[in-house]
Formats: structure tokens, sequence, C-alpha cells
């Protein structure tokens, strides 16, 4: 578990800022040691900073009320790698393996004791290219949120759309690269995952927003609005037939099963500009994504000037969830 060491004369900053881009985890406390100020935070910040060392959380202190784990291991007897509990202000969706569900309705009373939610759902899994959410009530049926994330917000309804809270640093670091001046192409803009914080704290010049989804494409004008952004080009359709050529600087893809739109995002370039492939890919075949980009732009006698990739976050036992970035020179 992750958290920031920090010197105590600023530690209320730190945490002030951490608590703004919402990374901050909050079923831990801060506490002292060695002089120093601990501030636990979620397991995918990895934001550098002067300010303080990020560490692992050997002695976490948690709050008084039972955790997820707690509550599966006492009803069920153990906690098993997939199950998971995610809250989006005061609804949690929870996700469990098939040999659970026969204790669904008890956990689900159990962290209502624990947590202060007015809803909780049970997560069956996501279907198809929008990858739309198929959840069951377990208690109440609240399911349209609003959050707070890295200062957006977002506002959708869980029944209709996904939403990812393990990419929260990803958003923000592509924010970060992106140049003053830029136009993005957003190829699966979603409610606005990358589009929102992009344009909240990048100099872009413009960003066009395509989502296939129309129940997505509702939310993403919505958090347009709610944001107060300028510049974005929402389109609705399918990325593969109405994406433009020779205009980005820089184009996300941001689907994790998006390959085969590889060359219209090289397409989509202007002369020379970066691509962000998104994809879940087994360990054991971990250069795959790589060797994808590499083979598209070759097809197309496109020149890689620069690829790298990272990991985003763990997709699955064994399977990552990385992103591809490679700097394009066309032909």
């Amino acid at each position: 578990m992750k958290a920031v060491r920090v010197r105590k004369e600023i530690a209320e900053k730190v945490r002030r800022e951490l608590e703004k881009m919402g990374v901050k985890d909050r079923k831990r406390r801060i506490r002292f040691e060695n002089g120093c100020v601990i501030i636990p935070v979620n397991d995918d910040f990895e934001l550098v900073s002067g300010e303080y060392e990020i560490i692992e959380d050997r002695n976490p202190m948690f709050r008084d009320r039972k955790n997820f784990r707690e509550i599966l291991e006492n009803i069920a007897g153990f906690y098993p790698k997939n199950a998971d509990l995610k809250i989006f202000g005061d609804v949690g969706i929870m996700k469990l393996p098939q040999s659970l569900f026969q204790y669904r309705n008890k956990i689900a009373h159990e962290i209502l004791k624990n947590y202060r939610l007015n809803s909780i759902w049970l997560d069956r899994g996501r279907h198809g290219m929008e990858r739309k959410p198929e959840i069951t009530p377990l208690i109440g049926n609240k399911s349209l949120v609003e959050i707070k994330e890295n200062g957006c917000i977002f506002r959708f309804d869980l029944r209709k759309v996904m939403f990812s809270q393990g990419n929260q640093f990803e958003k923000m670091r592509i924010a970060g690269l992106v140049e003053r001046g830029e136009i993005v192409l957003d190829m699966f803009a979603g409610i606005g995952y990358f589009t929102v914080p992009l344009m909240k704290h990048s100099k872009a010049k413009k960003c066009y927003a395509i989502e296939l989804n129309p129940d997505s494409y509702g939310f993403l004008l919505e958090n347009i609005r709610l944001n107060g952004l300028k510049n974005v080009i929402p389109v609705m359709g399918d990325s593969m037939h109405l994406t433009p050529e020779n205009f980005a600087d820089r184009v996300i893809m941001g689907h994790i099963r998006c390959e085969k739109f590889l060359g219209v995002a090289i397409d989509a370039l202007n002369e020379e500009g970066w691509v962000h492939y998104h994809e879940t890919t087994p360990e054991k075949i971990i250069e795959r994504p790589l060797k994808r980009v590499k083979r598209q732009a070759e097809s197309m006698n496109a020149k890689i000037l620069e690829i790298s990739m990272r990991k985003v976050k763990n997709y699955s036992p064994g399977v990552y969830h990385v992103v591809v970035d490679a700097r394009i020179r066309k032909n």
C-alpha cells in the first residue's frame, strides 16, 4: 500500500493537494513516523514531487470501520483476488466471484453498516465495444452519481456507463504531456475520461472527442458543461469511420481493445505527432502492444521516432493494462 512521506511543516498543504486530485486513500489514517507525516494514497499514485517521497506503507492504520477485505473474510472465510468494492459518492459497486454470490446480500448489508452509502450494486461485468456495464441492485437503486477527480467533475449513471478509478494518474499524465496549442483527438471519449482533465489542465488549442455510445455521449456533453470547458468538439459516432486525416498533434486511444483502429489513429496525425495506445496484455507477452504499434507504422511507411510503454494498472491476475506512447512521423 502506498503513502507519501512529507515534512510536517508542509504536510497540510500536501494533504489538501492530494485530496483535490482525489488520490488520498480515505480508508487509512494519516500518521506520524520519525518526525514526518505519512499520508496514505491510492496504489496507482505515481506523481513525483520534490515536496514528498512515495513509500510503501508497512504500518497502515485503518479507520475504525471494517474494510471490504475484513467483511469478506468474516462472512466467507477468505478474500478472493478478484473481489472488489468501488465507491462513487454514496453508491457502492461490489464485484464478487461466482462462488460468493450466495453471500451477496449479507455482504451488502455489512458494507452498509461500515460505509455511508445510499445504494449498493453487484457488478456483473461489461459488454461489447461500448463497454456497457451490467449491474444488479442489492440495496437501494440510486445510480446517477457525481464525483470529483483531479479537480474535474464527472456526472454519470452507473447502470449505463463505466468509470475506471484506476486510471487517475494516467489521465493527468497525458494532460501534462500536452503542449500549448496542440490539437488533440480522443478517439474513445466516453463521458470525458481523458478529454475533461486534458482540457481543464493543459493549454491544448482544441480537442475532438468522438464517442459511439449514446448514453456516454450524453454525459460527455454534460461534463463538458459542468467543467466550463471551451474548444471541445464532441462527435457522436464510430471513430473508425468519422476520424478525419492529417489534423491532430496527439491521438488518445483509451479503449483497451482498439488495435484495429491503429491505422486510423496514425492517419489522423499531422505530419508528425503522438499516439497513446492502450491495451490489456498477459505478462508472458508483455511486448505485444509495442509490436502492434511498430508493425502498423511500418505497414504505412511511417517512422517511429520515439516509443515507450508503461503499466497503467493490474487488469487481472497476470494481465496488465498498459499504454504505448509513440511519436510518429508520416511519410
